[in-house]
């Protein structure tokens, strides 16, 4: 082989050697910028406003008196007793898990912080009380939670037969 053999061999390498580099320079960019478009994307939060924060649970008289009433798709329970309507979210304080009931009261399936009959804890690893949230009966009748809006524990609202209007109810 001669000399311009050679050399025209050893451009063709060179050549397929700055094409391969070319490619993988242009995979590990392409590759970065996925990431990092993925990573912004995942940093902005959704505009989504998500479910209604003042909502009604339903017409006081489906409630009987002496009752606990858990409304699963919005994970609260709703207590009805001889000082009012309350309402309470069914959500552990300290993962999110749906908590049950038991004899004490409450408790957490998943890691088992138990809580007494008005939500306050009793045994961790969960540290704050459920929230009870403020509730009203409207002039419709119908008994309404606002989740927005966070209540003493145990509070009550007034009996339907007391109880007045809201400016702010929605329909």
């Amino acid at each position: 082989m001669g000399k311009k053999d050679k050399a025209k061999e050893k451009g063709a390498v060179s050549s397929r050697r700055d094409f391969l580099a070319l490619a993988g320079n242009v995979g590990v960019c392409a590759c970065g910028l996925a990431a990092a478009g993925l990573g912004a994307r995942l940093a902005v939060p959704e505009l989504c406003d998500g479910p209604p924060h003042k909502f009604p649970v339903g017409p006081a008289a489906d409630f009987i008196s002496g009752t606990l009433t858990w409304i699963r798709d919005r994970e609260i329970f709703v207590v009805h007793d001889g000082d009012g309507f309350g309402a309470f979210s069914s959500r552990c304080t300290h993962l999110g898990c749906t908590v049950r009931r038991s004899t004490e009261g409450f408790y957490c399936p998943c890691h088992g912080a138990s809580y007494d009959s008005q939500g306050r804890v009793t045994t961790g690893p969960a540290r704050k009380d459920l929230p009870w949230y403020l509730t009203w009966v409207g002039s419709d009748g119908r008994v309404w939670v606002d989740t927005d809006r966070v209540a003493d524990c145990g509070s009550k609202s007034a009996n339907p037969e007391g109880s007045a209007a809201r400016d702010d109810e929605e329909s």
